[in-house]
């Protein structure tokens, strides 16, 4: 298959203003993901509900030989690149499942990659995994189609997009994916030497892993039911990681209150935070700190977490996120509330909120 047809986006490094904009809301259609707890969503989402992981010692060893703890799926004929692409792949194939009538070629696919900072994952090298997931997927997509190489919290551009593409006649629905791997020697030297890794003596760290998630998006309509995408914002945080320059959560409540107006509800409406707290103890004191000002004394909000039971799967946190609650929302058994918040940090500064809701018919 000729994959000619592909264009880059390139992302700004510095997070734009986002102006509430009448392409949302978008109603997930259906999703997929593929983890190291499950090779599609509804087998995923059976082991995150349970708490279930799948960590496991790896060959990649700290500087005194300990071996570091990963989460990754048990495909040992792949290696590399071609690991993230055959994950992309399945997510896609998975968010098809039951949609026989497909029409790709009036299909918008978006990719959400790693942000250019990220040591071990180039634009080239983004491109050539997304360029033999396609292959894989074996569809020609709308020319609308983007490599979107912003990093998770570049979640809110890409759906935003997303509305742009379905605001166009010959667009019927969008295909967002987002796939990543930290299991690469770069990025694990990287982040030892950063000294953020869960490893031996460093409990203050993330477990480094892969996956990748895709879901089916289209235009909603007034008194339509199913879960819906319906306001995203963004901000930028001056606070770094490390702790240089303190994080007072200025970006992601700026971030959650955008998302908040766009959508048209009071943040006392929100139910939950699904979050890409990964173990480092920033992100969650940056989630503490940015709800207790944004809730102004409100209720307080059931959190939701992913990376504890996934790891950290980088640019495909967020979509994961949105896959999962896609299915849990509309189950009376497992449901977290009909209205709450995704959002997600970047080491660049980036930081963006989803507001997505149940409708009932």
């Amino acid at each position: 298959m000729s994959t000619g047809w592909w264009k880059t986006l390139k992302g700004e490094r510095t997070a734009p203003q986002s102006a509430a904009r009448p392409a949302l809301p978008l109603r997930i259609e259906s999703a997929g993901l593929c983890c190291s707890v499950g090779y599609h969503l509804r087998a995923a989402a059976c082991a995150i509900r349970t708490n279930m992981d799948h960590f496991q010692d790896s060959e990649f060893l700290t500087d005194t030989g300990s071996p570091i703890t990963v989460g990754r799926l048990p495909d040992k004929d792949c290696w590399g690149s071609e690991r993230v692409a055959r994950w992309i792949a399945r997510a896609v194939q998975d968010s098809l499942r039951d949609h026989v009538h497909f029409e790709p070629e009036r299909t918008a696919l978006i990719v959400l990659g790693p942000e250019p900072e990220r040591p071990d994952m180039t634009d080239d090298a983004y491109w050539d995994i997304v360029t033999a997931a396609m292959v894989q997927i074996g569809r020609r997509f709308h020319e609308s189609s983007r490599i979107l190489p912003l990093g998770k919290a570049g979640l809110a551009q890409a759906l935003q997009y997303a509305g742009d593409c379905l605001a166009q006649p010959e667009v019927d629905s969008v295909i967002l994916a987002g796939g990543d791997s930290l299991l690469n020697v770069t990025a694990i030297e990287h982040f030892l030497e950063q000294e953020r890794l869960f490893v031996p003596g460093n409990r203050d760290g993330f477990v480094p892993a892969e996956g990748a998630a895709a879901l089916l998006l289209r235009r909603a309509t007034d008194g339509q039911a199913g879960v819906q995408i319906t306001g995203c914002g963004q901000g930028t945080e001056p606070g770094l990681w490390n702790g240089e320059t303190p994080n007072r959560a200025t970006g992601l409540s700026e971030a959650v209150r955008a998302a908040c107006a766009q959508a048209g509800i009071n943040p006392h409406q929100l139910a939950f935070r699904a979050s890409d707290q990964n173990g480092e103890s920033y992100l969650s004191r940056e989630g503490s700190n940015a709800f207790v000002r944004v809730m102004a004394g409100g209720p307080r909000l059931a959190h939701l977490t992913l990376a504890d039971k996934l790891g950290e799967i980088g640019a495909a946190s967020g979509v994961a996120a949105l896959a999962y609650l896609s299915l849990v929302m509309p189950r009376e058994d497992c449901s977290p509330g009909p209205a709450g918040v995704v959002h997600l940090s970047n080491d660049n500064g980036l930081r963006c909120a989803v507001v997505v809701q149940h409708h009932l018919a």
